[in-house]
């Protein structure tokens, strides 16, 4: 209890109480010889709670001792009011005994308070015999002293044992909470299982946990672990481990290194210094798909109440595993939708194969350098291998004719970001990268095509592509013109800024150039769209 609790302050009101009382007492006491013996007694009694309430101001992380050193005191010093009165057993100051035994119960428990009934009967008895007192009266004041501790006492125990629970029953639902905002935070696995795992072995208290994965020959892998390596890298058989119950039968196992023997994971416990683990299974609505174990030094270390947090706990873990295999579908579709589009460019103009992959591959590294947020740099990065997803909606006779357009034919040219847009458009995932695809033609100064946006008007990633595009087509070959020399494509693109181009862009790209960041070598095209994707 520190200074601010509000026990210090009743105790402190107790004492001031306690002398007002006695000295409104002793001021109409008949007797001026017990009036002029009392009001010393109680000065002293006020001077020395005054000091004593210094002490726990100035020595807080003492006061357990200094409460029990005064409940000495006070004993005495109530023995002492009951000498100097008479001695009787219906001596009043009887009444400070049960408000001392009350007091120490309360904050000392059943056994302080016991502790204190019994000295306090034995210093009653102590004045109140040699006066030939009534031994029923004697009898009965022992009595209430020992009541009021056992009654005081247990309940103030019961109390601290519930505001203990409270207490872990928060600690609970706020892991609980945390483990829940982390589940839905990502559904990358390697981010979300490590965290789960540290705060179930701090809420549950145990020394370490891991989560295991049934595969496909049987056997219980290790996806994510705290605390035990030993198990990291073993494949566990599901018939010959522990955890292997949990599986099959759906229901949390208890496991003693002691008392089951012969199981695979016997010589792993021993090896690390383990007594026992608790494991739970992780289930979706159709199959289980492994199991959350924690595990303890100490044995018998598992309530009830762990095994229904740990099976929360697996209901998480469970949830997030999930979640992750779903992305994952998500993303081998994303990945198909991809590739085909690819695919159906190059089909359409087979004399620019490749292009997409060089301007997806510049403008990753021009977003990155830019320090564009990883989501927004990947939704960038598949816009710059969809920009020209429009040529397939443009007649293929212009796309290779080998000399110059004419105007109606440049005007259907143009006409691939509009069609891309609207191509884009109809893709759910790739929605947002519609406006991308639209204003790859735009130019910084507002005199692109085909609404004419200028500066910050232009979405980011399309200002990002439409340099990269532009040093991509100078120096590659095209059916109309040989390729641009790397110099004189740099040259352009430099004269260009401000007018076609972002100028930061621009100052982005050229410093890649020139570390020659540009020029490392360009995978096929499914290694880019399966770096694009995370697959």
């Amino acid at each position: 209890m520190h200074v601010g609790h509000p026990g210090y302050s009743l105790y402190a009101l107790l004492r001031v109480g306690a002398v007002t009382v006695a000295l409104v007492w002793a001021g109409f006491h008949p007797d001026p010889a017990i009036r002029r013996t009392l009001y010393p007694l109680l000065l002293l009694f006020a001077f020395y709670s005054a000091g004593l309430y210094i002490l726990l101001y100035r020595m807080p992380r003492q006061m357990n001792r200094l409460f029990a050193g005064a409940t000495v005191v006070d004993l005495l010093g109530v023995t002492v009011f009951i000498y100097q009165t008479g001695g009787e057993s219906n001596n009043l100051f009887y009444l400070a005994y049960i408000l001392l035994v009350a007091a120490r119960s309360v904050q000392f428990g059943f056994c302080g308070g016991l502790m204190t009934a019994i000295a306090a009967i034995t210093l009653f008895f102590s004045v109140t015999l040699p006066s030939h007192s009534y031994w029923g009266d004697l009898f009965l004041q022992g009595s209430i002293l020992l009541v009021t501790a056992f009654v005081v006492g247990s309940l103030a125990d019961r109390m601290r044992q519930t505001h203990r629970e409270l207490e872990r029953k928060v600690d609970e639902l706020t892991a609980l909470t945390e483990v829940t905002r982390t589940v839905n935070s990502s559904i990358e696995l390697p981010q979300v299982l490590p965290a789960v795992l540290e705060l179930s072995a701090t809420v549950m208290k145990v020394d370490a946990c891991a989560v295991h994965i049934l595969d496909e020959q049987g056997s219980l892998q290790a996806v994510a672990s705290q605390g035990f390596p030993a198990l990291e890298q073993e494949r566990l058989p599901v018939e010959q481990c522990f955890m292997g119950k949990a599986i099959r039968t759906g229901a949390p196992v208890l496991y003693y290194v002691d008392q089951q023997a012969g199981d695979v994971c016997e010589p792993f416990f021993r090896a690390q210094g383990f007594a026992c683990a608790l494991s739970a299974p992780l289930s979706n609505s159709s199959r289980t798909m492994g199991v959350l174990t924690v595990f303890a030094v100490e044995p018998n270390v598992f309530a009830y109440d762990d095994i229904e947090l740990i099976c929360l706990l697996a209901t998480q873990v469970g949830n997030a595993i999930e979640n992750a295999t779903l992305y994952k579908k998500q993303k081998d579709l994303y990945l198909a939708v991809v590739q085909a589009f690819v695919a159906a460019i190059d089909a359409k103009d087979s004399y620019t194969r490749g292009h997409s992959e060089y301007v997806h591959r510049y403008v990753r590294r021009i977003a990155a350098r830019m320090n564009v947020p990883d989501d927004q740099l990947e939704r960038i990065a598949t816009a710059a291998l969809l920009h020209d997803i429009g040529k397939i909606g443009v007649n293929s006779n212009i796309l290779r004719k080998p000399g110059a357009l004419n105007d109606e034919e440049y005007a259907e040219i143009k006409m691939h970001v509009t069609i891309g847009e609207q191509i884009i458009s109809q893709v759910t995932d790739f929605r947002d990268l519609a406006p991308i695809v639209a204003a790859h033609h735009e130019w910084y100064n507002g005199k692109g095509y085909p609404e004419g946006l200028a500066g910050e008007a232009i979405p980011l990633g399309a200002r990002i592509i439409a340099v990269a595009d532009a040093f991509e087509a100078m120096t590659a070959n095209r059916v109309y013109r040989r390729a641009m020399s790397r110099e004189r494509a740099l040259a352009e693109i430099n004269r260009c800024s401000g007018v076609q181009f972002d100028p930061a862009v621009v100052e982005v790209f050229l410093q890649l150039a020139e570390e020659g960041k540009l020029d490392e070598p360009i995978e096929a095209i499914e290694s880019i769209v399966r770096e694009r994707v995370g697959a």
